[in-house]
């Protein structure tokens, strides 16, 4: 398998910070680390595995052991490899929306990213950010409908960088994803669904409330929600192409007390 090993690392050591500055949310990072740590260890032989991780991952085995443990007594949703994936840069030359920068030695790479991150943590960890909230669902005559809450302000998506090793998204956009993505695997393990995942057809509604900036634009705020649902993110949602999401109602409430963002997933039957 062709890995961005570059990013992979970066976003492994990454993950691990946000368990340290996030105690509210640790379990939740917890879990999104070892399952990338397990289908990472997959790649090698046990003697590989052992070298690499002392190379490459800036904690201890011990500590490693238990983001595995954790990761497997919690149900999996995707595969976690897949956004480290390297990007054929042939097929890149018709899409002028992605620049091409240039790469990177791993030192610099993984320094500017530990710039970014320690600049990013402070404002992610204050207390209106993803703090325990329950989800819901509930059955209407001819439909499964899953609520979800995502308290804070939605950063909008952001374009991929792209380089000769590979894609990797901005870290501040990426921290934020990886919050949101922890909070609805927290969420639908809440959830006692009678329905497999990922859902192949729903109709979508989802409301900014609160003080969100008002100079973002609203197809990249639900694209950021949309991406952290699908199965590059969560794996609540198969995609969103439009035959996976027909239907799709947004809004904006700026007159709550609390910021967040509120998502109904109407389950529809596949065609």
């Amino acid at each position: 398998m062709l890995l961005n090993w570059q990013y992979l690392i970066a976003e492994i050591n990454f993950k691990h910070k946000q368990c340290q500055d996030d105690p509210m949310n640790a379990m939740a990072f917890a879990y999104s680390l070892g399952q990338l740590l397990l289908e990472t260890q997959a790649l090698f032989s046990p003697a590989e595995w052992q070298s690499w991780f002392k190379k490459n991952c800036h904690f201890s085995e011990s500590c490693a052991e238990t983001y595995l443990q954790i990761a497997k007594s919690w149900p999996s949703f995707r595969t976690q490899l897949d956004p480290y994936r390297k990007m054929d840069l042939s097929a890149m030359e018709n899409i002028p929306q992605m620049s091409l920068i240039s790469s990177k030695s791993k030192d610099s790479f993984e320094e500017d990213v530990e710039t970014e991150v320690k600049q990013i943590i402070p404002l992610l960890s204050n207390a209106e950010n993803f703090p325990t909230s329950l989800p819901d669902s509930e059955k209407s005559e001819n439909a499964t409908i899953i609520n979800f809450y995502l308290p804070g302000k939605v950063v909008p998506k952001a374009r991929p960088r792209v380089t000769t090793n590979g894609t990797y998204l901005p870290p501040r956009y990426r921290a934020w994803r990886n919050q949101a993505e922890v909070e609805i695997y927290r969420q639908v393990s809440d959830l006692n669904l009678e329905v497999n995942l990922p859902i192949q057809r729903a109709a979508i509604s989802i409301s900014f409330c609160g003080k969100h900036r008002t100079n973002s634009d609203l197809d990249n705020l639900a694209g950021a929600c949309l991406d952290a649902l699908t199965l590059n993110g969560a794996g609540v949602l198969q995609d969103d192409r439009l035959s996976c999401i027909p239907k799709l109602n947004l809004e904006y409430i700026p007159n709550t007390k609390e910021t967040g963002v509120k998502i109904r997933i109407e389950i529809l039957p596949v065609r």
